[in-house]
């Protein structure tokens, strides 16, 4: 019987006297097993700092955007414009108001040609010689106004609660919805100055820098976001949480250089952070009203200044002054040379429109002022390089691209009369969007991760999607995260026994040329009495002890590579974190390695497993041979 001591013996002789072998052995299993050790330390290092930005913006949270649109085409007036039944009901409706206006205006006196203020948006198709809607009377406000009610009796309200019956978890976040007057104009008035053209119309249907548009969200969503603290609502404005980029730009700060430092670019998103309550943007808000009584100011002094030059230019009775481009005021009469009778004929106008519905109402306007209390990201804006924009689109915590968040708790405390209703009250009409696109979105909020991903897996960005209903994470990458770090395991399993095989091939190769030639040798150790389980022990040490040197090699290898990428690129993975999640806390910092990750332990337990694998059929059949015919042959 071989003692343990001897057996251990033997086995680190042989791993001695086949250095070349042990060498190829360790070398080429050792350096696919150490990239794949290389590959867990820099992703745990990941997944680790991203749990430590847990508590910084929305982190902390699983919300979905869950937006649903029409299945199906909506109604449309182009593919009804030769349809009887709709162009018949256009013909109608035609008629019946050219005949309300007649008699409104001989009830006011009020000089009224159909055929020229009114003509009739059906014609006769000169092929067919059918009553057909023409291409440019689909603009007419009567075909126009029958397409909306057609649309608006054919859409179907989004039951946001019956869809989410079987995520227990979910819940529906109620302040959440774009600032979109139904009557007027809401106007970003860049650089504070309203911009005055003939087609002054600014209507806000898509964010971008020239437009930015405003969304109130819950104050739970928006309070990680929130950087001034010293924000007064009592002076009137209206607090709003900036983009970094826009809110750099608001306070006078130059783009950074490509070539900045790192350190330079965390002192810039402090100043952002620390200056955010200096900054103030300007919205100016017109009904109808105003807008047209603007537009008709505007037309008359390109009209005066046409007119400078001739002599038989004749000034309107009525002159109007533009408002100064910073006030947002209302357009003001400066001159009124009107006659009684012309006087009377306009008060007869006015009431003409009332009946007839064309009153747009008493001019209102105002000007609405912005005060910045807080900063969200900006995706992909570092501008440091590739590795800080890829942390940063991967966990960015944004409230929107293009879009101004407003906290619904701090717009709540600001007076009433700075916050008018006609901008900010909740509108249950429905928009031009679910008008015409039947689209709605909705914020919901999940306490239980696995249900948001469950959602995304069906209606999402992680499989599905493929129906009306669709979902994405909002203000955070938590969720992407959470898959990524399923994704990574199973791609480490299929990895791991891919590698295994090629380890098992090459080590079963390498053990059974050993046993093999060794045959001599165990055939003495039988004649002295040792058994086959004396020999097989042998051998199990030696493919231990190879088995072990490759795991050290594989880490230190691993760790090597993983350190490299760690010294190389932690402080632009820090940046692109800080920006991704416009961090209060600028000391958090973002690595890329660590040893903390279990699958390290997977790891080892593969090489050895892959050495115990591949040595079974060499020491097997080496077990079984005869010693004396293998004395005899060696002989």
């Amino acid at each position: 019987m071989i003692r343990f001591r001897d057996a251990f013996v033997l086995a680190y002789t042989k791993l001695r006297v086949h250095r070349i072998r042990t060498g190829a052995a360790i070398g080429v299993s050792g350096i696919l097993f150490g990239l794949i050790v290389a590959v867990i330390v820099v992703t745990q290092g990941i997944f680790s700092s991203v749990e430590g930005f847990s508590d910084v913006g929305l982190n902390n949270r699983a919300v979905l955007n869950v937006t649903k649109t029409a299945e199906g085409v909506l109604f449309s007036e182009y593919e009804h414009k030769e349809d009887p039944v709709f162009v018949a009901e256009v013909e109608r409706r035609h008629e019946a108001f050219v005949k309300k206006k007649a008699a409104a205006a001989q009830k006011y006196g009020i000089l009224y040609n159909p055929a020229i203020e009114d003509p009739s948006p059906v014609s006769i198709d000169p092929k067919t010689k059918q009553k057909v809607l023409s291409d440019s009377s689909l603009d007419n406000s009567i075909v126009v106004e029958l397409g909306n009610e057609k649309r608006i009796a054919a859409h179907k309200p989004f039951d946001i609660q019956k869809y989410l019956e079987k995520y227990s978890s979910a819940k529906v976040i109620q302040d959440y919805k774009q600032v979109e007057p139904s009557k007027g104009t809401l106007t970003y008035m860049k650089d504070g100055k309203e911009k005055f053209t003939s087609d002054n119309n600014s209507s806000m249907y898509f964010g971008s820098e020239e437009t930015p548009s405003l969304t109130i969200l819950d104050g739970s969503l928006s309070k990680p976001f929130i950087a001034n603290t010293s924000f007064d609502p009592s002076k009137g404005e209206i607090p709003v949480i900036l983009p970094f980029n826009t809110a750099e730009k608001l306070l006078g700060l130059k783009k950074m250089d490509v070539a900045a430092t790192t350190q330079e670019r965390v002192d810039r998103i402090r100043e952002v952070r620390d200056r955010i309550g200096e900054v103030t943007a300007t919205y100016c808000y017109r009904n109808n009203a105003s807008q047209g009584l603007l537009m008709r100011a505007i037309a008359q002094e390109e009209e005066m200044e046409r007119g400078a030059s001739d002599a038989s230019y004749v000034k309107p009775t009525v002159l109007y002054k533009i408002p100064d481009e910073k006030s947002c005021g209302a357009v003001k009469v400066v001159s009124d040379t009107r006659t009684a009778s012309q006087k009377w004929q306009d008060s007869q106008r006015a009431l003409y429109e009332k009946e007839i519905g064309a009153y747009s109402g008493d001019p209102e306007q105002h000007l609405i002022t912005m005060r910045g209390v807080g900063v969200s990201s900006d995706i992909g804006s570092s501008g440091q390089g590739s590795v800080s924009d890829l942390i940063q689109s991967l966990f960015s915590s944004s409230l929107g691209y293009g879009t101004w968040n407003i906290p619904a708790d701090l717009l709540e405390k600001v007076p009433a009369a700075a916050r008018p209703d006609a901008v900010f009250a909740s509108n249950n009409a429905l928009t031009r969007e679910r008008i015409f696109f039947g689209y709605e979105s909705y914020l919901v909020d999940f306490t239980d991760k696995e249900e948001a991903r469950a959602l995304l897996k069906v209606n999402g960005m992680f499989g599905g999607g493929a129906g009306s209903v669709y979902a994405s994470p909002f203000g955070s990458g938590v969720l992407i995260v959470d898959e990524l770090k399923t994704m990574f395991t199973n791609v480490l399993l299929w990895t791991l026994a891919v590698v295994g095989g090629v380890a098992i091939i090459i080590l079963a190769s390498i053990i059974g040329r050993t046993v093999s030639e060794g045959r001599r040798e165990s055939s003495i150790f039988r004649a002295i009495g040792a058994s086959r389980v004396d020999i097989g022990s042998v051998y199990g040490i030696y493919v231990l002890l190879l088995s072990l040197r490759i795991v050290f090699f594989a880490a230190i290898l691993g760790a090597f590579i993983g350190l490299t990428v760690e010294i190389i690129f932690w402080k632009e993975a820090t940046l692109g974190a800080r920006l991704a999640y416009a961090s209060s806390d600028l000391t958090k910092e973002f690595h890329l390695f660590s040893l903390a990750s279990p699958y390290l332990l997977w790891i080892a337990g593969a090489i050895i497993v892959a050495g115990v694998v591949a040595s079974i059929i060499p020491i097997l059949l080496g077990a079984r041979r005869n010693p004396i015919k293998d004395m005899r042959n060696d002989g």
